[in-house]
């Protein structure tokens, strides 16, 4: 039930959430409020809470007045440019965990991704304490382990020259390639029915990795912890709760940095295609 509510004190018949409104399905009679008369019609973007100057809507029983008014909380061009070329994948981490309010803070945010059709089918996976790291980064490696020793496999294939790359690293010099030494592992799944589960989890950790470092968090995408999850060792992720009908999107590292960047890169301008006509 959408439970869409209008504050008639506040509303101002605007009309600003009938034009505003995806689908269209908010109207209003004349000298009428606004009503939403087929609720099979909504996807629950909240565009008509968002777009109301006055607050006077309410849908799914969210109060407008628990949002953040966006009028003077954005951030300047400049700080977002920043912080865009100043993000740097972080490979060196400090031992200890994140407390577990910011880390749900930063996944509440981060579902505030956008999604195709709005689906918010988003599963966030995270090992929240170092002991359930270490226990998983273990097993990785023993599972890497009996791969090399029993598989079959192309010696051709970039996958496992990696994985035989850390696997020596870890076993010969105590260096963990895969996680990095980080304390926590993030993995964004999705159902598979969903239209888009891939790309609505790649955009979601791209949204987690930037709210991340304003709080002075590392993060890496980690192609290799990917691998291991969605091509040699899927019974891994469903250990960890992963739907087996899921999709794993992608999956990430972070933690606290033990480096600390001075400093933007600078590159080479982007390879950019400006149409002007068609």
């Amino acid at each position: 039930m959408l439970n869409f509510k209008v504050n008639e004190g506040l509303c101002i018949r605007c009309g600003k959430c009938i034009t505003d409104c995806p689908t269209m399905c908010i109207s209003m009679l004349e000298g009428d409020f606004p009503v939403i008369l087929d609720e099979n019609n909504c996807m629950r973007c909240q565009h008509c809470l968002a777009v109301c100057p006055t607050g006077a809507i309410s849908i799914m029983g969210v109060d407008p007045a628990d949002s953040i008014e966006l009028q003077y909380e954005l951030p300047t061009a400049h700080s977002m440019e920043t912080l865009i070329k100043g993000r740097r994948s972080i490979r060196k981490y400090k031992n200890n965990a994140l407390d577990k309010k910011i880390i749900t803070k930063l996944l509440e945010t981060a579902s505030h991704a956008p999604t195709g059709v709005n689906a918010q089918g988003v599963l966030f996976t995270v090992t929240t304490t170092t002991e359930a790291t270490e226990e998983l980064r273990k097993e990785i490696y023993e599972n890497v382990s009996r791969l090399l020793k029993t598989a079959d496999y192309d010696k051709d294939d970039l996958r496992f020259q990696y994985m035989n790359m850390a696997h020596s690293a870890y076993t010969n010099h105590d260096v963990d390639v895969i996680l990095r030494g980080a304390p926590h592992i993030l993995i964004a799944s999705a159902p598979k029915a969903i239209p888009l589960p891939k790309e609505d989890c790649v955009i979601a950790l791209s949204t987690f990795e930037l709210f991340a470092q304003t709080m002075g968090i590392g993060t890496l995408w980690d192609g290799m912890l990917q691998w291991c999850m969605e091509d040699f060792f899927p019974e891994l992720a469903v250990k960890l709760g992963v739907p087996e009908d899921h999709k794993i999107g992608y999956c990430m590292i972070f933690g606290h940095p033990a480096v600390q960047y001075a400093r933007t890169v600078q590159r080479k301008p982007g390879s950019l295609n400006l149409v002007d006509s068609f």
